[in-house]
């Protein structure tokens, strides 16, 4: 069944009961957590300030958390320019009434080689580790995956012992979105290449991410043009997803959820099942699928991203470019 998802100013609705959590947080049921993201949901809105902007690209990815205490909320934004890639994080109060502020710009770390790893794309936030995929998008030959600590915003910290270094043909191997997820004492780690033609799955050996002795290794590699869709719901084609992310239920069942723009402009989020231990054609299953009516001016090919919060899911989704006052929506959920 294919739902339509109606976002509304915030003068009209107003989300209630948001608490504490990390982006990563387990629900019950996932499909059915999905299946309930309803018409409620605002705008958010952040000044710009006088933090300066390189030249060229746009929002990417994007995730939101409550601060420790629980009176706070903060937005991670990737976004790619021409020189760069780099991520702003914005702060907002508890009502999330008033526009947020900026409190941080961080650049990421290139490889030293040229053309620069200049685009970050689709990212997750899993605890306190930010995972993004940066890559060169002018060959489109060299991508890095990489992990950073943000449990303070204001200072990343890159884990360097996780970093996943990609090369191949053009396009092959790129990392224009990412997600992860934990799964027992490990992660797994998905990574899509440009336009999410093909996904890499990484699983890392068990040991905390923040542990030197974290690695990630390769698992399998799931390919759109090799895809089983006969068992599909409702069997749409697999979109060129801006950004991808991975999370479980109760049970440690995987899914994943895939955000983008369509040929005709529909705004989609689909839901696909995930099992490695299928044949490769169908490591992937969809589930679900929900076209979402997005404000003018607001779309999932620009910044996408998931956010689960005592175990409801929101949506994330942004304008294209800073502005004197940038917009952002989130969705509610049936049960708030």
């Amino acid at each position: 069944m294919i739902r339509r998802l109606h976002f509304a100013f915030l003068s009209l609705f107003a989300l209630s009961a948001l608490s504490t959590s990390h982006a990563d947080a387990q629900i019950a049921d996932v499909p059915t957590a999905f299946n309930e993201i309803d018409v409620n949901s605002r705008v958010l809105n952040f000044e710009a300030g006088d933090v300066p902007v390189p030249v060229g690209g746009h929002w990417q990815g994007i995730q939101m958390r409550r601060d420790a205490d629980g009176d706070r909320s903060q937005v991670f934004l990737s976004h790619d320019s021409a020189t760069t890639a780099y991520i702003y994080v914005v702060e907002f109060s508890d009502s999330l009434d008033v526009p947020g502020r900026i409190i941080h710009r961080h650049e990421f770390s290139s490889d030293g080689d040229s053309p620069p790893l200049r685009h970050s794309g689709g990212i997750q936030l899993v605890e306190d580790v930010l995972v993004v995929g940066v890559e060169d998008n002018q060959r489109k030959t060299r991508s890095e995956v990489q992990f950073w600590e943000v449990s303070d915003p204001t200072k990343f910290r890159q884990l360097t012992h996780v970093t996943v270094q990609r090369r191949g043909e053009p396009k092959a191997q790129t990392a224009g979105a990412v997600g992860m997820v934990k799964q027992g004492d490990g992660h797994i780690l998905a990574v899509a290449n440009w336009d999410s033609r093909a996904i890499d799955f990484y699983v890392s050996n068990e040991k905390p991410l923040l542990d030197p002795e974290c690695r990630f290794t390769h698992e399998r590699q799931w390919s759109a043009e090799r895809a089983d869709i006969s068992r599909w719901n409702p069997g749409t084609a697999f979109g060129s997803h801006q950004a991808i992310q991975l999370l479980a239920d109760v049970s440690g069942t995987i899914y994943l959820i895939g955000f983008h723009t369509d040929s005709q402009d529909a705004e989609r989020a689909d839901l696909f099942l995930v099992d490695l231990q299928q044949p490769v054609e169908t490591m992937l299953r969809q589930v679900s699928s929900r076209e979402v009516t997005l404000n003018d001016g607001i779309h999932f090919r620009y910044a996408a991203g998931l956010w689960v919060d005592q175990s409801k899911l929101h949506f994330l989704a942004s304008e294209r470019n800073l502005q004197p006052l940038t917009r952002l929506m989130i969705t509610g959920s049936k049960s708030h």
